[in-house]
């Protein structure tokens, strides 16, 4: 019989240990999961430069056959950022299930950290964003008349005022979302236009808070039973199936089982057909969607959370199935644990809040005024140009209210902290239950940055 190596022992050594007992190492981080989040924030800066300068290689109906056969082939998925916010959102419910079945019991004091980790920076955000609005106009509006692009003219359209930024970064941002986007459908009477926020990405703060109450709750009825959890599990990824909801249900169920921990799986096969057809499905998804998922999407029930766009639905659970897959291909984790990789991802957060408004300003303004020097060309690609090196140096200034607002909420989390109390909902041992840097502390939904056809992120 051969004999248990000493990881094999001290994964069943943990499977015995008491529930009440944090197991060791259970703040290790999982670095190839922070990776993971930093290269998606790449995708939605890049899907956004791309839709306000070179809009062929975005938006359906191109109109030239390059743009057209790169729309529609696996080189699309590098930019698209559509189907990263799924994966952010998959991310979250799984490093929130971490810091939470680790803390305090009391859900409010919880909730309250939750809004400060996202509303501060979020509201920081919105600042920089009216200061630059200041300083250089909306010049998205003259660069979209340039180079024939109406969707990059009716961005950044919001009333300046002081009143407004407040509002835009903190109300809007995390409570309410904004009109025609996913979200609560319940909250419309009070929400603007996206078009009309400093920082449209904003608006997956709210889908990223609501999506933490509901990790919050899930992992309250684990401690209460297992019943209640699988009760909890089946009845919330049924409501949620057709929302952008039902990926912090797959990120939790994967946390619950610690997939991310767990050595990766040794046969491939299966794995990589789940990343082939992850991307194929975030792909097509602008031209193709099955019937099925279109009469999902549009049955009219209260049964029901309202529905997303089909392609928008295909595209999320396309990045659950590569998420799944990457998760279990050795040679994808080794890959995305390299330290340089890891320590400039954890920037992702600060890319996903800046990189819009300059965009929509300084990139714009550049556009504008290279022009008139270089020919619109030339200007479009340097506009890109900057927009990257930009937002990229603005990330790194930006991470200073980052990580004010982790220590925020951290400090709040310590004042009601309890004694731990891991319980793994469904009986999955708790070695290597490790978090990502931060835990809660850093937002994995981070860089949201989709927009529907005509609708911006």
């Amino acid at each position: 019989m051969r004999a248990r190596s000493s990881g094999e022992a001290d994964l069943a050594s943990a499977s015995r240990r008491p529930a009440s007992l944090p197991p060791a190492g259970a703040t290790a981080r999982i670095a190839y999961l922070e990776s993971i989040r930093g290269l998606a924030a790449v995708q939605v800066l890049l899907l956004h430069l791309f839709s306000g300068f070179v809009p062929d290689l975005v938006f359906p109906a191109p109109t030239s056959a390059l743009a057209a056969s790169i729309h529609l082939s696996p080189f699309y998925f590098l930019y698209d950022g559509y189907s990263a916010v799924y994966i952010f959102f998959c991310l979250s419910g799984y490093v929130l299930t971490r810091s939470f079945e680790r803390t305090s019991d009391w859900p409010p004091a919880q909730i309250l950290a939750r809004a400060v980790r996202l509303g501060l920076p979020a509201l920081g955000a919105a600042v920089f964003a009216g200061s630059l609005m200041l300083i250089v106009g909306k010049a998205n509006v003259e660069a979209g008349r340039l180079i024939g692009n109406a969707w990059l003219s009716h961005q950044w359209n919001p009333h300046l005022s002081l009143l407004s930024i407040v509002r835009d970064g903190t109300i809007n941002a995390l409570f309410l979302g904004y009109r025609d986007m996913p979200g609560l459908a319940s909250l419309a009477p009070w929400q603007t236009s996206v078009g009309q926020s400093f920082v449209a990405p904003f608006w997956t703060l709210s889908i990223e808070f609501y999506g933490s109450i509901v990790i919050l709750l899930l992992c309250w009825c684990a401690r209460c039973s297992r019943q209640l959890w699988w009760a909890a599990i089946v009845l919330g990824m049924a409501f949620t199936l057709r929302s952008a909801y039902v990926c912090f249900f797959v990120g939790h169920l994967l946390a619950a089982f610690h997939v991310a921990e767990r050595p990766a799986s040794k046969p491939t096969l299966l794995p990589l057909a789940l990343v082939v057809s992850g991307v194929a499905c975030c792909v097509m998804a602008d031209v193709w969607q099955p019937e099925w998922l279109v009469r999902l999407c549009y049955y009219q029930t209260y049964w029901l959370f309202p529905g997303q766009a089909p392609q928008m639905l295909q595209k999320s659970f396309g990045a659950i199935l590569l998420l799944a897959g990457i998760i279990n291909l050795q040679a994808c984790r080794d890959a995305l644990s390299n330290p340089w990789l890891v320590s400039h991802s954890r920037l992702s957060f600060p890319l996903y809040l800046v990189h819009w408004p300059i965009m929509c300003g300084l990139a714009s303004a550049a556009l504008v005024h290279l022009s008139r020097i270089t020919g619109v060309g030339l200007a479009q690609f340097s506009a890109i140009a900057l927009g990257i090196a930009a937002s990229a140096a603005a990330s790194f200034a930006f991470a200073a209210v980052d990580r004010y607002a982790v220590g925020v909420s951290r400090r709040l989390r310590r004042l009601t902290v309890g004694p731990p109390a891991i319980m793994p909902p469904a009986g999955a041992p708790d070695a290597a239950s490790a978090a990502l840097p931060g835990g809660a502390d850093i937002l994995a939904g981070g860089p949201c940055a989709h927009h529907r056809a005509a609708t911006t992120v």
